[in-house]
């Protein structure tokens, strides 16, 4: 399942009108070459600044897994390179040239909430001049459906619009493959695309940078892209003398690489359906879009092999109808998993406790067990700990052939939810954590993290929300065919280590593709390697054709790769990087020696970064720096500043004041959070969903401006809190009045229920145009009041029609004791008698429901001997009883499909299975159709 990270545009640019350095134009020129994208881009700052030396800092996202190659910065005629070194020793010099008046920049990766970034300072621009920096990123391409290669580029918008519009802007991206380009097209805007010859194609999209939409892809195919490519690297080891440099050993790589062709069958229905979104200008890439095609045209349910397990929130916030919901959602959730599968439930609160010792094999004995534990589950665990929990989930050996799909579901927050999201990090070889905040009380953050760090997918639901369908949703995403159980072998005699790790290699789910550097020892001649030296061996297990797959490849690069030194140089610093990012996390005994590799190589990581001495500055410069301001410093991001000079570089030091900040932020909003909501849960429904009452946007504003400015005066929202703490008491009496507790489900006229929610939002605002507190509750009290005497009416009403709808119940059950054949509309009534979720709890494992002729005549009318006639089409009665369902489950539940649809799924492979050669499965379906008048 493909999941794109969504960038926003004040990520990129410099957004304050007092910031010196202005991005007068951009140049982006991309290069793709089957599954790598090169993106070389240019900016050109300049200052406005009159006398004023002054520090600048932004920020430029970036995603994992990209690939710095190189920085330079062209100024007053020279090129100047920037030099990757150890962060300290990079921090020290950069402040030892800040301090002497030189134009010096620094760069480093680092990660702020859910978004990797590379920080560029600019330390003393000076005043009236232009800087241009170049950057070079290189990166592995993502894959969509296995079908399909998706590039994203983060666009940069201009803000010197007068530059834009003169045309000082560019983009150009080419596309080359090794087959023949079967598919591209662009998604966000419409590209001048020219297609060179049946391999290369040239798009241009300069106009794109006018707009502050950044959200760009290209989406291509080619042929011969599942089979196995092979291109070779290579990288001088460097060192800042030159002449040494020069005569330094170069090092040597290989990346292996090919796409799982897991939608082999469907092929040509995959590209009819993305062309044809593509066209109408559909998302392809929205969840809900990826959702649709999961559900509807790819199944991979007879392919997949998972431990599924379920981390189920028990604490005490989830008593009465949100631990209902959950577990009501949670047994559907185990009636839809593959056939072939483990699962466990674990739940938690200040403890946990497991469903099973160890994780079950899935079948129908299993399934009632743990169906009839959960129907007892009380949210009675206390507090919410998903830290031990989690772990017990990934210190469990893994069962063999199969990964783990974890679904965690809670409705609170962690006091570190930093420990929980980098213990997910650390386990997501052969494991994908999915995660669910269910009410306004999950904290987003956990929720979004952990997801992007579980490689899973997320969702924040409300309370109201019909969990059991989020919930069937989400898993219907997950479902997927993996390859598992690798074995690489090749001459360690040639090749020192690769990545990943061929002892410890991760199981590949859909959407991914398998990218193998080889790395060679050094000194090795590649010239003089024997055939048998460059031959690789795979093997793995592939669970859509549940056998061993075996596969050798011959170290030879095509030669339309071999006229590219920078192509290679760019596959040796992907591998490399991905190589040291993995194990300087694991914080090991040589990770000084791996810290030397990213020196030796250029690479920016955790331990790493880059110094670029731009210009010296003379005697008459420094006397001049030392008469002027030059204390100065703006970024263009919405974070909290990062001082260099006074907080440590290292990751965890760079984050802690982030995290506290980020604290304090969350107890002010949860406390206002429920404060607010307190307050407003006594409006009608239909207010509350309104656009123009929005609590939880006015939340989200707030936490938004909290990360620009946390030490304003008393804001808006402080002055509602104050507000609020005045008129408590008086809303507790109103919260006991019968009044105010018929309230929730009351309508009354548009112009009461406008002037009671200004009222309170102008307590929730502290707006000067409201009256006082005492006629903002006088008021509240009129509508509460007025409110309840229509709902009397209403009550009076409803109840006429529960008795008159008793009535008839009884007369339907009298009609069925006498025998008498009811009328065709009749089979109506008696079917809606029957819950979707009643019909559900009755499907075992497979998604088969036995042969029960009580259930049949309940469910219609039909006859009983056209039903036996019709049963001996089928190898058993289940079969014909598991399509009989499903046809009323089509007519009656249709828009309640998503819920079901898994479980159809498996129905239909047993019904299949199941008809006689004589049998035809969509005449059979159109008998029992008929047979109950539909």
């Amino acid at each position: 399942m493909f999941k794109l990270r969504k960038l926003k545009a004040q990520d990129f640019q410099l957004i304050s009108d007092k910031v010196p350095a202005t991005l007068q134009s951009i140049e982006y020129k991309c290069q793709i070459i089957n599954n790598i994208l090169n993106i070389n881009l240019s900016q050109t700052f300049i200052s406005k600044s009159i006398n004023e030396y002054s520090q600048t800092v932004y920020f430029f996202p970036i995603e994992e897994g990209v690939c710095l190659e190189s920085f330079e910065a062209k100024y007053d005629q020279k090129t100047i390179k920037g030099i990757v070194k150890d962060k300290t020793e990079a921090k020290k010099e950069y402040h030892q040239n800040k301090n002497q008046g030189n134009f010096v920049s620094y760069a480093q990766t680092q990660t702020i909430k859910d978004q990797d970034y590379c920080k560029i300072l600019l330390g003393n621009l000076p005043p009236n001049k232009h800087v241009e920096i170049t950057l070079v990123f290189t990166q592995q391409l993502s894959s969509m459906l296995n079908k399909y290669f998706i590039a994203n580029i983060p666009l940069i918008y201009c803000e010197d619009e007068v530059s834009a519009k003169l045309g000082k802007n560019a983009l150009t991206l080419d596309l080359f493959c090794t087959g023949k380009i079967s598919y591209a097209e662009s998604r966000g805007y419409p590209v001048e695309k020219i297609m060179i010859d049946d391999n290369t194609a040239r798009f241009n999209l300069s106009h794109a940078l006018l707009q502050k939409d950044i959200d760009f892809q290209l989406i291509f195919s080619y042929e011969g892209m599942f089979d196995p490519q092979v291109i070779l690297g290579s990288s001088k080891i460097f060192h800042q003398d030159s002449v040494k440099s020069a005569i330094l050993p170069v090092s040597h790589s290989a990346m292996v690489s090919f796409v799982p062709n897991f939608n082999e069958e469907i092929t040509k229905e995959i590209d009819d359906t993305i062309r044809a979104a593509i066209n109408n200008g559909d998302n392809i890439l929205s969840d809900e879009f990826q959702q649709k095609l999961n559900q509807e045209l790819v199944d991979h349910l007879n392919s997949s092999r998972s431990e599924f397990i379920f981390l189920l929130d028990r604490s005490g916030s989830m008593s009465g109808q949100p631990i209902d919901r959950a577990c009501q959602a949670l047994t559907l959730f185990l009636k839809s998993l593959p056939t072939d599968s483990y699962f466990n439930v674990i739940s938690f609160g200040s403890s946990f406790k497991l469903l099973f010792p160890q994780s079950e094999k899935y079948n129908s004995q299993s399934l009632e067990k743990a169906i009839s534990n959960i129907s007892k589950y009380k949210a009675d665990l206390g507090g919410t700990e998903i830290y031990k929990p989690l772990k017990n989930v990934f210190v469990q050996n893994k069962i063999q052939g199969y990964n783990k799909q974890v679904f965690l579901l809670t409705d609170g927050e962690v006091d570190s939810p930093e420990q929980v999201i980098s213990l997910i990090r650390k386990n997501n070889k052969f494991s994908r954590v999915h995660s669910i905040g269910f009410g306004s009380g999950a904290d987003q953050y956990l929720i979004n993290q952990s997801a992007i760090a579980g490689k899973g997918i997320s969702k924040i639901v409300d309370l109201k929300c019909d969990l059991s369908e989020v919930i069937i949703n989400m898993l219907s995403m997950c479902i997927t065919p993996t390859f598992d159980d690798f074995s690489i072998m090749y001459d360690k005699s040639v090749f020192e280590s690769t990545y990943p790790s061929s002892t410890n290699f991760p199981c590949v789910f859909k959407d991914e593709i398998i990218n193998i550097h080889f790395f060679f020892k050094p000194l090795v001649d590649l010239a003089s390697l024997t055939d048998e030296q460059k031959r690789i061996q795979i093997e793995y297990y592939d669970s859509r054709k549940k056998q061993k797959i075996q596969k050798e490849i011959k170290l030879e690069m095509q030669d339309s790769f071999t006229c590219n030194p920078q192509l290679q140089q760019s596959v040796f610093k992907i591998g490399k990087q991905l190589y040291l990012n993995e194990n300087l996390s694991l914080q090991n005994d040589n990770s000084q020696q791996l810290v030397q590799q990213a020196i030796d190589y250029q690479l920016l990581t955790q331990r790493t970064a880059l110094i670029c001495v731009i210009e010296t500055l003379n005697d008459e410069q420094k006397i001049m720096f030392e008469n002027i301001s030059h204390n100065k410093t703006y970024e263009n991001s919405r974070f909290e500043k990062d001082d260099l000079d006074s907080q440590d570089d290292d990751e965890e030091e760079e984050d802690k004041d982030f995290s506290q900040m980020k604290i304090m932020k969350k107890c002010k909003v949860r406390d206002m959070n429920q404060k607010l909501s307190s307050s407003i849960k006594y409006l009608p429904k239909n207010k509350i969903q309104s656009p123009s009452f929005n609590t939880s946007q006015h939340i989200q504003h707030y936490e938004d401006q909290s990360f620009k400015s946390i030490s304003k005066p008393q804001s808006a929202i402080d002055q509602a809190s104050s507000l609020l703490d005045e008129v408590e008491p008086r809303r507790r009496a109103m919260k006991k009045s019968k009044q105010m507790n018929s309230l929730e489900e009351n309508s009354c006229e548009s112009e009461q229920k406008n002037q009671f929610v200004n009222n309170l939002k102008n307590i929730e605002s502290g707006s000067d145009e409201s009256s006082s507190e005492s006629e903002s509750v006088s008021e509240c009290r009129k509508f509460a009041f007025q409110s309840s005497t229509q709902q009397n009416k209403k009550e009076k009403k409803t109840k006429s029609k529960e008795l008159k709808d008793d009535e008839k119940c009884k007369r339907v059950d009298q009609n069925k004791q006498q025998n008498i054949t009811l009328p065709k509309l009749q089979y109506q009534t008696t079917h809606s008698l029957l819950k979707l979720e009643d019909l559900l709890n009755l499907v075992n494992s497979e998604g088969i429901w036995q042969f029960d002729e009580n259930l049949i005549t309940k469910l219609s009318q039909i006859d009983l001997t056209k039903v036996k006639q019709l049963t001996t089409s089928f190898a058993t009665c289940d079969a014909f009883m598991t399509l009989f369902i499903l046809v009323i489950l089509e007519n009656k539940y249709g828009q309640e499909k998503s819920k079901w649809i898994l479980i159809s799924k498996k129905s239909l492979s047993f019904i299949k299975s199941q008809i006689k050669e004589e049998g035809d499965f969509n005449q059979l379906k159109l008998q029992i159709q008929q047979l109950l008048q539909i």
